[in-house]
């Protein structure tokens, strides 16, 4: 390369780049008997007196004038003779030893000025004038330079004096290019390493985190106009219009404000905030605009800047702060993102930007107006309770959700949530006493519904921190399903007395679960080698259990029925607990399988010596024997037999017991595996180790929710007492085979209590104390057990968040009065309000006092039924069944996709292929082939969701392939 012309003036030299040229000449002339080296160059030099280049001594100095020249050449080549003199060792060639030292000049002196005579005494008898491209050239270990780098006048200057010590980063190849030059001079002029960023990662965002550091933000002030403005334009250039705005408040001295004033003028430009931010945008034009004393005094106003200019500078300070608020990586960065959020606030103010603030997703005043909204939307249904209020609430609380302080402001989105959901259940058709036909359906009932009702309801109770018109809407929405709920213990209380005192009948029963459901599993003759582990979490609610299976489902696991023979559709199952629900009575019961009182020592003697274990090796532990020592999850005993396949496992948990009992907060909060003491260690060795999963209870809970103590003599517990005095309002009397005891009294009121305030109670009759959950999970992938079958997704349909289904018209006043269920017509069906099983929907499928789910009665129209027909009957599809290598039985697929179009979602595989009667092993397999069949020209009518869990059947789709029409409503 031809480098550029010398400078017109001397640049002033780094230390970097002196020792670079300086260590070249001196290899270059390193024959040279002279000891100065002269440099044109500015005569200003902060660095030291002396350095050392290869090892040798090199003094440097900086000299304004020819005269100064003069001087230190003489001085260094007088202190070199007298060196050499003293030195002299007699060999007769005169050069003595010396020192050896260089001394070089810094001097901005023409050659003319200083004399033949000087210039004489000097390495090759002239002033060596630092060529830039050259030293920039050698600095990258570069062989050209990019042409159009060469153009930018200003940069040769700007990367010798920015040129760090060592020099720049080596290239790889020959060429220096504009972008790799400029790249390496913004970063270090911006000073990015401070902030971890690589010359490679220059961004919009990046330069929007350099604005927060002050210091390096000074420095840059600090450089030279023409680089900073050539800096500004190849920075626009490489990251777009964002640095229009950045530069201005660089300028301006408010560059610590750009994060800030991004997120309001994200909220200004937005065009929802059309009409009502005319003015708070001046203010915010004239913010950036505004220049310091020091800027002013260079030139003249900013030019204005453009509108793309400042949404696309807010849309990228939105995306890095919601980027720090989700996904920042260490704590500095979070203090980052909260300064900004309250910093923008303030802003908000001062621009009067307020009204335009609820368009933002991420300033907090904006959180609060859709809590505005919110509340605004509930109030409205609890008024209307009719369709459109239900979507509007839905579209407001979605709203919510989307708000990037969503995330950090969890619990007070969750709340907002169950609201929704409470309401969505609260419309649909009022549940009253006379349709509670027994025990067996209310428990059921229990686990299909009501346990998430409670799970809601519980949630609101712990209300909204700040927002007064939320605490009131959430208020009068708690006291309606609280007064539902009433209704149904009286009612369940009722029954619950008839049926203790009669016998349990054929229903799940807390001492039958193990011959009834551990006992096929441990005979399973298709794997007699499958370990089982059995989990009992004290004081497990079906609200809590809920929460549990939620998490559980979403990893590694999959849900059956575990009730062999059971009858109806598949379904997390309910047991009865023992009466009353006390631990020593109904946890003794489970592992005795009868009904029986006792402690720890004797469950473990009972679980382990059953007669359906076959010599099987089986261990139960206790609280005691759970925790190991220092670097140990779990005991010594227990992880020996978690790992031992051979040996089936029992663990008892008293997390939730304990909790309750003690009255700590941890009540207060959403429950998850890591939750449960253990219960995470031991999933993860009963996934390793291929184990079946069962977790149940022996009795549930209700919690404190203001409730009221009732004084009483001698109580046995804070929900029962001995029988004898009268009964009273809440109370029911309990007696017969069923009853530990045979005769006590308990609360069914679940806001009663006989004894001091804890954090929530166990003991009496009210539903979710007597019914216990039982959940049944297999590794993802596993064999199932004989009678398993695979459980769909359990949530009930008013639990979705999607879309506020539809309640029946005409809209329900409240208080709704009912009349008494009829009896019931063989034949037919109560009307169906929703698709989905709604509550108390199953009670019809059982008799007063039986505890056997009857067969489910099929619709007498059912338009996806219909659907399928059509389908099965097309030429299109006989067509695409028949080039099947492995034809599938039209039945199998008929099953399936019914289920599908019933499920109006997704399904997990296994249910898939338990549908169509194929393995669950094979059902992966099974769905590749449907999709052959009906993904005609590669249209996903059925796809696979979650991961490879679960099947999507598109039904919009199905009918335009096959050119159905659509089905009867």
């Amino acid at each position: 390369m031809s480098p550029a012309s010398v400078a017109s003036r001397p640049l002033p030299i780094t230390i970097a780049a002196l020792e670079q040229e300086v260590a070249r000449l001196l290899r270059r002339y390193a024959k040279s008997d002279q000891r100065v080296l002269l440099i044109r160059a500015a005569p200003d030099w902060a660095g030291a007196d002396e350095i050392t280049l290869n090892g040798r001594t090199v003094r440097i100095a900086a000299c304004v004038s020819p005269l100064a020249v003069m001087e230190q050449v003489m001085t260094h080549l007088d202190r070199d003779d007298d060196s050499g003199r003293e030195g002299d060792d007699g060999d007769g060639d005169g050069d003595g030893d010396g020192d050896g030292s260089v001394l070089v000049v810094l001097t901005d002196a023409e050659e003319s000025t200083l004399g033949v005579g000087l210039l004489s005494r000097v390495i090759r008898q002239r002033i060596f004038v630092v060529e830039p491209w050259r030293l920039v050239e050698e600095s990258f270990g570069a062989q050209r330079t990019d042409p159009r780098l060469v153009a930018e006048g200003w940069a040769a200057e700007a990367l010798i004096d920015a040129m760090p010590p060592g020099g720049w980063p080596r290239l790889t190849g020959a060429m220096l290019t504009r972008e790799i030059a400029l790249g390496q001079l913004a970063a270090r002029r911006l000073r990015l390493d401070r902030l971890g960023i690589g010359a490679d990662e220059l961004s919009a965002a990046a330069l929007l985190l350099w604005s927060s550091d002050p210091a390096a933000v000074e420095a840059f002030r600090g450089l030279r106009e023409t680089e900073r403005e050539g800096l500004r334009s190849w920075l626009r250039e490489t990251t777009g219009s964002t640095v229009d705005v950045l530069f201005q408040l660089v300028d301006g001295g408010h560059a610590a404000d750009a994060l800030a004033l991004g997120l309001v003028c994200g909220a200004l430009w937005n065009p929802s905030a059309e009409g009502v931010a005319q003015r708070a945008q001046g203010g915010a034009l004239a913010y950036i605009s505004a220049m310091s004393a020091d800027t002013s005094a260079r030139g003249g106003p900013h030019p204005s800047v453009e509108d793309a200019s400042i949404r696309a500078f807010a849309a990228t300070a939105e995306r890095f702060v919601a980027w720090l608020l989700r996904d920042g990586g260490d704590a500095g960065e979070a203090r980052l993102a909260h300064a900004t959020l309250e910093r923008a606030e303030d802003l908000v103010g001062q621009f009067g930007a307020r009204a335009a603030a609820r368009h933002s997703d991420l300033l907090g005043s904006g959180f609060e107006d859709r809590l505005d909204d919110v509340a605004s939307a509930l109030s409205a249904a609890l008024e209307k309770r009719s369709a459109p209020s239900l979507a509007v609430l839905a579209d407001t609380v979605a709203g919510l959700r989307t708000h990037v302080l969503a995330r950090a402001e969890s619990h007070r989105v969750r709340r907002a949530e169950m609201a929704q959901r409470l309401l969505q259940w609260l419309v649909r058709p009022h549940v009253t006493a006379e349709r509670v036909s027994g025990v067996g359906p209310a428990v059921q009932a229990q686990i299909d519904e009501w346990g998430w009702v409670d799970r809601a309801r519980d949630d609101l109770w712990l209300g909204e921190p700040h927002h007064r018109p939320l605490k009131e809407a959430y208020r009068r929405l708690h006291d309606l399903v609280r007064t539902r709920g009433d209704e149904l213990n009286r009612a369940f209380a009722a029954k619950l007395s008839a049926w203790t005192a009669t016998g349990p009948g054929d229903l799940l029963t807390v001492d039958t679960v193990l011959p009834r459901v551990v006992a096929p599993l441990v005979a399973d003759r298709s794997d007699r080698s499958r370990p089982l582990l059995f989990v009992v979490l004290d004081g497990m609610s079906a609200a809590v259990a809920t929460e549990l299976a939620e998490e559980l489902r979403e990893r590694n696991w999959e849900e059956y029925d575990p009730v062999p023979g059971s009858g109806g559709r598949a379904r997390r199952r309910a047991v009865v607990a023992a009466i009353p629900t006390m631990t020593r009575v109904s946890r003794a019961s489970l592992f005795a399988a009868r009904l029986v009182t006792g402690d720890a020592a004797e469950e473990r003697k009972a679980f382990e010596n059953h007669p359906f274990w076959k010599g099987r090796k089986v261990r139960l532990f206790h609280k005691g024997s759970l925790s190991g020592s220092a670097g140990d999850s779990l005991g010594e005993e227990l992880t020996t037999a978690l790992e031992d396949v051979s040996t089936h496992v029992g663990v008892v948990l008293n997390t939730i017991d304990d909790t309750l009992d003690k009255g700590r907060g941890r009540i207060d909060d959403a429950w998850g595996v890591a939750d449960v003491g253990i219960l995470r260690t031991l999933l993860h060795h009963a996934r390793l180790q291929g184990r079946a999963v069962i977790l149940t209870s022996d009795h549930g809970h209700v919690l404190e929710r203001g409730g009221t103590l009732r004084t009483v003599p001698d109580p046995r517990s804070a929900r029962h007492r001995d029988a004898g005095a009268p009964v009273g309002e809440g109370e029911v009397e309990l007696t017969g085979p069923r009853v530990a005891g045979g005769r006590l009294v308990a609360l069914w009121d679940p806001y009663l209590r006989y004894l001091p305030g804890k954090a929530g109670y166990h003991g009496g009759a009210s539903l979710a104390e007597v019914t216990v959950p039982l959940l049944a999970f297999l590794p993802l992938g596993s064999s199932v057990p004989d009678g398993w079958r695979a459980l769909p997704d359990q949530r009930p349909e008013w639990w979705s968040l999607e879309a506020a289904p539809s309640p029946p018209p005409p809209p329900l006043p409240s208080p709704v009065p009912q009349a008494p269920a009829g009896p019931r017509t063989k034949g037919r069906k109560a009307p169906q309000v929703a698709q989905g099983p709604t509550l108390f929907d199953d009670f019809k499928d059982f008799e007063d006092g039986a505890g056997s789910a009857a067969v489910d009665e099929p619709a007498t129209s059912n338009p996806n039924e219909t659907l399928v027909t059509e389908l099965l009957a097309t030429e299109l599809f006989a067509a695409q069944h028949q080039m099947m290598p492995r034809r599938v039985q039209k039945a199998k697929i008929h099953a399936v996709l019914l289920a599908l179009l019933d499920a109006g979602g997704p399904l997990p595989l296994p249910v898939v292929a338990q549908r169509a009667g194929e393995h669950t092993v094979r059902a992966a397999g099974f769905v590749a082939t449907l999709q052959r069949i009906l993904n005609v020209d590669n249209y996903p009518v059925l796809s696979i969701t979650d991961n490879g869990r679960s099947a999507r059947l598109d039904a919009h789709l199905l009918r335009e392939q096959f050119g159905l029409g659509n089905p009867r409503k």
